[in-house]
């Protein structure tokens, strides 16, 4: 049995693309000629790859590499071996990751895991859904009443749509996701398992063995507003407002296993790393990357 490819090779690119693209220091008489045609880790990197050094305590597998071209920090640059083009940033993961989208541009544009195209037959879409053309539904998904779908938009085998729920288009909603209570902007990526929309369960008695008798359930009649490129990561909960609205802001990126609680505000280019837990109404200025 062949070894199974799951993307196919770099698009062959000079070294010349590559600061462009990325905005990364060279010295003056760097030959940008350079064919770059693939990417490795920096101990495997060899001639006509690239690759980036991640963290100080590898600096001694960068005196060692072979690779073309290495994203590093101005304070390692010294470090980088003569046969190797030294590509300065301030965040060499960051060049690494741009060098990744041009080079590898079939990556960036979501697919159906199961390769399917249009609606498929074992899908449930209620009659009054509206779904625009060039989406995409996979096996065993569920979409309510009144629901809305735009163009270009892939919603993963297993996952239901709740009613009246809007999703923009060319958003990327992965297997088994729960989404319900929520308005969703173009181009988001919500991962496989994440839930979105659901009622909060009211846990500020939980140092109590049992509930207080007569503690009423948390209904939550707020929705969930996830705006434009926010990526939410796999098993991810985002709660519905108790009565205004959960807002996740343009760009943000939510990290795996982590729990947004309701009426929380989160905004523009934030991060919120894997497992992290906001509660309840709280607030996040543009930028921010909670925890830091």
């Amino acid at each position: 049995m062949s070894e199974p490819v799951f993307f196919p090779p770099a698009v062959r690119t000079s070294l010349a693309d590559i600061v462009a693209c990325t905005g990364a220091a060279v010295i003056e008489s760097a030959d940008l000629s350079a064919i770059i045609s693939g990417v490795a880790p920096l101990d495997e990197a060899g001639p006509g790859e690239l690759t980036f050094l991640d963290s100080p305590e590898n600096a001694v597998l960068l005196e060692r590499s072979r690779a073309t071209a290495c994203f590093v920090t101005p304070g390692d640059a010294s470090r980088v071996p003569e046969a190797t083009f030294a590509l300065v940033m301030e965040e060499p993961y960051l060049g690494f990751a741009l060098a990744l989208q041009r080079m590898f541009p079939q990556a960036i544009r979501p697919k159906s895991l199961l390769g399917t195209t249009g609606l498929n037959p074992g899908a449930s879409i209620h009659s009054e859904a509206r779904l625009e053309q060039g989406v995409i539904v996979d096996p065993g998904v569920v979409i309510g009443p009144r629901a809305e779908i735009g163009f270009g938009t892939i919603i993963g085998a297993n996952s239901v749509i709740g009613s009246d729920v809007r999703i923009g288009r060319d958003c990327l909603i992965g297997p088994q996701v729960t989404i319900s209570h929520a308005l969703i902007g173009d181009n988001v990526i919500v991962h496989p398992g994440a839930r979105i929309g659901q009622s909060s369960i009211d846990c500020r008695h939980a140092g109590v063995a049992l509930a207080p008798p007569g503690l009423p359930k948390a209904l939550g009649i707020g929705r969930v507003i996830i705006q434009n490129g926010v990526e939410v990561g796999a098993n991810a909960t985002i709660d519905r407002g108790a009565a205004g609205d959960t807002v996740i802001g343009e760009e943000t990126r939510i990290g795996n296993l982590a729990r947004i609680a309701e009426n929380a505000a989160i905004g523009r280019h934030c991060v919120i790393p894997a497992q992290a837990g906001l509660s309840a109404g709280v607030r996040l200025e543009d930028f921010a990357s909670f925890g830091a």
